[in-house]
């Protein structure tokens, strides 16, 4: 017994660490704008924390893809049916660029109509509709890069997934400091330059994605999926994706209106409310990596038609997860 519990929590941290180390990166770069437009002025770090709810909300439609394509992927992986997991990333690529055009299109042409949602200060408006307009294209480029990332993940491929993703945000922060501040013959270009530094980091992301997509030996995208994929595992698919995106899309409205709520107090509200977030973003990050590390776990295990070890593995992450939540709770009460 004590042997089997070695090599779950050795399966499952062998997923979670990369992971959450992954999600503890792109926190990062919430934290390093935040730090650097501070130093710009209140006004830039305010406008920028109301401009990325509309990223936020777009990430809320990748993570339920995300979540409902490992939840599947994992279980086919566990067979061994590779050209299942190769349909499954052809029907979920498909869904995820038609929603990231749709982001794209309302950040780039309509960025003055999505700013007045969550402010009437003319000052957070002007200064938040050229960030959308630059960061709108990111949104294309993650339409395809994370949907890929997922997939490395779920087909033992965990580590360079995390290493691209990491890659990216090390770029990201770097060029923050260039493109806001002026550095390396570059001209100081303040909260446009936090858009572009994004932008360009999702672009290196991207490539190395492609890149990833060439080594044809391993899942990757074929254009015969992309054409006509499976009714089945269309359907199955948006049985384990539609309660997900539903929890997320609600979970996440909520937490929008607070920043619709602060907008229209004032720019110090914005502010403060944006460091706070870094805070829970960080913590966030294991949280979410015990999820999404959990989901492939117990999927893996179905797939193989292990039911008995599928039931105690998901028992032992329950218990986890609430553990890691209480504890959670407890650091942010402190703070």
């Amino acid at each position: 017994m004590e042997s089997e519990k070695r090599i779950f929590y050795r399966k499952l941290w062998g997923l979670v660490f990369p992971i959450a180390i992954q999600n503890l990166m792109t926190a990062l770069v919430s934290a390093s704008d935040a730090f650097m437009l501070g130093f710009v002025s209140q006004t830039s770090l305010s406008a920028v924390s109301l401009a990325t709810q509309i990223q936020f909300v777009h990430n809320l439609f990748m993570l339920a893809l995300t979540i409902g394509a490992t939840t599947l992927a994992a279980q086919y992986w566990g067979k061994g049916d590779t050209d299942s997991v190769e349909e499954i990333l052809a029907i979920v690529l498909k869904i995820s660029m038609a929603v990231s055009v749709v982001f794209f299109i309302a950040a780039m042409f309509f960025s003055g109509f999505l700013m007045r949602i969550f402010t009437n200060d003319i000052r957070l408006i002007q200064a938040g509709i050229p960030y959308l307009r630059i960061v709108s294209v990111s949104y294309l480029f993650m339409g395809f890069s994370q949907i890929y990332l997922c997939i490395m993940k779920n087909s033992g491929r965990t580590a360079k997934s995390t290493i691209y993703g990491s890659v990216a945000v090390v770029i990201n922060i770097g060029f923050n400091v260039i493109f806001i501040f002026g550095l390396a013959g570059f001209p100081a270009m303040g909260i446009a330059g936090a858009a572009l530094a994004t932008t360009v980091s999702r672009a290196l992301e991207l490539l190395l994605t492609i890149y990833e997509n060439m080594h044809r030996s391993l899942v990757c995208v074929r254009l015969k999926y992309i054409r006509n994929s499976s009714k089945k595992l269309k359907k199955d698919f948006w049985h384990y994706t539609t309660p997900v995106l539903g929890n997320e899309l609600v979970w996440g409205c909520g937490f929008t209106m607070f920043s619709v709520i602060m907008g229209h107090l004032g720019s110090d509200a914005v502010a403060a409310n944006s460091v706070a977030n870094i805070l829970k973003n960080i913590i966030a990050c294991v949280c979410n990596g015990i999820g999404i590390g959990a989901s492939i776990i117990v999927g893996n295990e179905l797939g193989k038609g292990e039911m008995e070890r599928a039931t105690e593995y998901g028992n032992r992450l329950f218990k986890l997860a609430v553990f890691a939540g209480a504890v959670s709770g407890l650091i942010l009460l402190a703070v």
